[in-house]
């Protein structure tokens, strides 16, 4: 019998990749070689993640987390947030680096506060190119086409180009951060350039404001122990501790960091 983490995820792979984005309960549980009791006790833990949505007999997947916010309406998100959040990851930048800076306004407030020198950031982030133009420090990005909802250049040849790369240090943004389904986002193209940046990387960390846990989106690119993440402060609903490593960065005082890399 299957673990309950790894049933979900292959009921919303099968939810997702469905022409309908429906799944069955008595269809489920055949496949899955579990009761029917246990597979409604997963689509209502996956509705409580509000991954699904449940109806008699089975569940729809919810669309509401294909949906990517626009740039604009990101910055004015959780601003009070991100800026602590920034602060702290431009400070593990050391003198020469090699530096990937993902999209993201929590990333695009880390180049604020780079201090280190002789760095070369890489990133295919439009408002991260103009932010390193403006403080003069050194960039590259790998072109693509341009996905005007995230501002991020990206195409399969860029993908293909970066793999010949490796990074110090990567910071990277997400949708959502769930500890059984990872890290996601809602963009195929953009998960395939993040999970190939992780993979290049010496210490890759998510940057995540606290609203981002036990949030899911479409598209996984990582799986939760692969990744620092730095966030803020702590929820009381969430229990860190199903999150690989996770560092608070405010107040300062009181940084805590949970698990291990």
């Amino acid at each position: 019998m299957r673990k309950e983490g790894g049933r979900i995820e292959i009921i919303y792979n099968l939810c997702k990749n469905s022409k309908t984005n429906k799944v069955n309960v008595s269809v489920l549980a055949k496949e899955l070689g579990v009761s029917e009791a246990t597979i409604r006790r997963d689509l209502q833990k996956m509705e409580d993640m509000h991954l699904l949505r449940r109806f008699y007999g089975g569940a729809v997947i919810n669309k509401d987390i294909e949906y990517e916010p626009t740039m604009n309406a990101k910055h004015l998100t959780n601003m009070h947030m991100k800026s602590p959040i920034a602060q702290y990851a431009a400070s593990l930048i050391r003198d020469n680096d090699v530096v990937y800076l993902d999209a993201g306004t929590t990333t695009e407030k880390v180049v604020n506060h780079i201090r280190a020198k002789n760095i070369l950031v890489f990133t295919q982030a439009l408002s991260v190119v103009q932010a390193l133009y403006e403080r003069r420090i050194n960039c590259y990005t790998f072109g693509g086409y341009l996905n005007f909802s995230t501002n991020i250049i990206i195409d399969s040849n860029a993908i293909e180009r970066i793999k010949t790369y490796k990074f110090n240090i990567a910071f990277l943004g997400t949708n959502g951060i769930n500890p059984l389904l990872g890290f996601t986002t809602t963009n195929e193209i953009e998960a395939m350039l993040k999970k190939q940046i992780i993979s290049a990387t010496e210490a890759p960390y998510i940057l995540s404001d606290s609203s981002k846990f036990n949030l899911t989106s479409n598209i996984k690119f990582a799986d939760i122990h692969e990744v620092a993440i730095i966030t803020e402060e702590k929820r009381n609903d969430v229990d860190y501790s199903k999150y690989g490593k996770v560092i608070f960065v405010e107040p300062k005082s009181r940084r805590e960091e949970y698990g291990n890399r």
